[in-house]
């Protein structure tokens, strides 16, 4: 969900790739919802985003909370270079969708997590947002004026930008499997 993961897969199938798109039962991705104006959508629509980031891919429902939805994903994986995710870290673990239960079932398959501090450490599981994210990396102390509040740089560019690394990240991962 969110931006990262799926402009990251935007960009593998852009690509060439075939990328399934799994979207939690009644929910599903909450980019499927969201309008630059705010402007409410017809429920049989979808935003704008949303059909850009993912255009041209497949989607499938399951529920990870289920065993037999989980055996679907474990039998997907089985043919996939890769899988991409930005949950919480540790959360596929717990399922019991970890990278070791992953290539049990297809050894050349890679795990792309994509999360805001990394999978572990002390920062793993800090909550965060754009802005947090932006000071971290100390980007916005160079923008507006020292006598305002700090300024972010807008349009959501970490996730932009994290989306790229984790395409780059993947498909070196994928090749890397291939020749060992």
């Amino acid at each position: 969900s969110e931006i990262a993961g799926a402009y990251c897969t935007k960009l593998l199938c852009d690509g060439g790739a075939d990328i399934i798109k799994i979207e939690a039962p009644g929910r599903g991705d909450p980019l499927r919802r969201w309008s630059a104006s705010g402007t409410p959508l017809a429920p049989d629509q979808d935003g704008a985003l949303f059909q850009h980031l993912n255009a041209s891919k497949r989607g499938i429902v399951l529920d990870l909370a289920n065993a037999s939805d989980r055996e679907t994903l474990l039998s997907l994986a089985a043919t996939a270079d890769l899988v991409v995710e930005s949950f919480a870290p540790g959360a596929l673990q717990s399922l019991g969708l970890g990278l070791a239960a992953l290539q049990a079932r297809n050894p050349m398959l890679s795990l792309v997590s994509i999360s805001p501090w990394g999978g572990s450490g002390p920062y793993a599981l800090r909550p965060s947002t754009e802005f947090t994210l932006q000071a971290a990396t100390g980007s916005i102390d160079y923008r507006g004026l020292r006598e305002r509040k700090p300024v972010a740089a807008g349009g959501r560019i970490g996730e932009w930008a994290g989306g790229v690394f984790a395409a780059v990240g993947a498909l070196s991962a994928a090749l890397s499997a291939r020749r060992t």
